[in-house]
């Protein structure tokens, strides 16, 4: 693939520069030609040009654009209206200028010859794996409408998981950070003030009170050094997970095992892995392929690896359900059901099953998690006061003390 720096003209005379990523300079002249352009400038240049297109770099394409596209896409195949001319009409009416240029660049490249699968293919960072795909697949067999049509639905239903389990996270990150904070006020601003009059009048301290102190000490003296350590550990985290495999690898995994987090994220990606994995079946994709498709679109790297490993096992000739069994990864669920589909030959209809009672599963996470983290609040508060009403009670009954001997 080769960038060009082109300078081109319209029919008003009006002069404008594109960057266009083709694969042979004769691409160019066409994409242009059908573009209604007059050319005037054709330059080669470095790749990386096109990636500083300010539209590429300010604006993002959302899933619910992606998906509009796509049920559009599907009535204009539908009805008989050439893609290309449909693609121009979308853009038309598309709000977002980024994906309003893609979708006019696609609709030329279809023009200068391209299919709309290749076309397609030229925006990978934009549409997701499956959507490509299954739109080669609907050229191949002659079902574009209907392949266009179960791209749309798919991603509806990954984002409608998605959002469940973004509410099934807010609650318990919520609450967590309620908790820190609500425990550091009590330690910088609270505490100190009621140490301080117990330290006036001589009260003798005992070894709880001792130690509430020592820790308000402690919050107060070193807070900014903790809120910087935690800064920089988050830059770290992230900068890690970008450059290594294995610690992002090993961060996934972590995350897996977290309590409660771990729970939604694992659901999430086995609802993820079985929806994305019954789609590419049920359209007649080989199962290697609809792997291979997978592995590239699963997001978390414990669960992509996986994929991977049992693509492998499968090639060498395992069953898939004794290759998901050996990475220890997929409950005895997904592995039994994943069985039973291979022998009765209904894996499509087992998948399903899967997705959907991991769908439900999210979403009933999503709707009791205060119910279920509620405990583990009260716990950590309920302890933290323990401790300081233990430390302040001894003082203040020696001060009680005190006063009634003085009378």
């Amino acid at each position: 693939m080769a960038t060009y720096l082109i300078e081109v003209m319209d029919s008003e005379g009006n002069r404008q520069k594109k960057v266009l990523e083709v694969e042979t300079e004769e691409d160019v002249f066409r994409i242009i030609e059908f573009s209604g352009l007059i050319p005037v400038k054709v330059k080669k240049i470095p790749s990386i040009y096109a990636r500083l297109n300010p539209k590429r770099l300010f604006y993002r394409v959302k899933a619910g654009e992606i998906i509009e596209v796509l049920e559009n896409l599907h009535l204009v195949v539908k009805t008989g209206v050439p893609i290309a001319d449909g693609l121009l009409d979308i853009a038309k009416d598309t709000e977002n200028p980024f994906l309003r240029e893609i979708l006019t660049d696609i609709a030329y490249r279809i023009k200068a010859g391209y299919s709309l699968s290749k076309a397609f293919g030229h925006y990978s960072n934009v549409f997701p794996p499956i959507v490509i795909s299954l739109i080669q697949l609907g050229e191949e067999t002659g079902s574009l409408d209907k392949t266009l049509k179960d791209a749309a639905e798919h991603l509806k239903r990954i984002e409608d998981i998605k959002a469940k389990t973004k509410q099934a996270l807010i609650y318990p990150s919520f609450a967590l950070v309620s908790i820190i904070g609500a425990l550091t006020f009590w330690l910088v601003y609270v505490l100190p003030k009621i140490i301080d009059a117990f330290k006036e009048l001589n009260v003798e301290l005992p070894i709880t009170t001792v130690i509430v102190m020592e820790m308000s000490y402690f919050t107060r003296k070193y807070l900014p050094y903790i809120v910087a350590v935690l800064i920089v550990l988050a830059v770290v985290v992230k900068i890690g997970r970008s450059k290594s495999w294995r610690f992002r690898y090993e961060t996934d995994k972590l995350l897996l095992k977290l309590p409660v987090f771990g729970n939604i994220l694992t659901s999430f990606n086995l609802a993820f892995f079985s929806e994305y994995l019954r789609l590419m079946i049920s359209s007649g994709l080989p199962l290697y392929q609809a792997l291979y498709i997978l592995e590239r679109a699963i997001g978390n790297l414990v669960f992509k690896t996986a994929v991977k490993n049992a693509r492998e096992r499968i090639e060498q000739g395992s069953s898939f359900s004794d290759a998901l069994k050996e990475e220890g990864v997929f409950p005895p669920l997904v592995i039994r059901m994943v069985a039973i589909g291979e022998k009765a030959g209904g894996l499509e209809q087992q998948l399903e099953y899967i997705s959907q009672y991991y769908y439900n599963r999210v979403d009933y996470l999503a709707q009791n998690i205060a119910k279920m983290i509620e405990p583990i609040v009260i716990g950590i508060v309920g302890a933290f006061m323990l401790l300081i009403m233990i430390g302040l009670i001894g003082p203040v009954y020696d001060l009680i003390s005190k006063i009634a001997q003085m009378q």
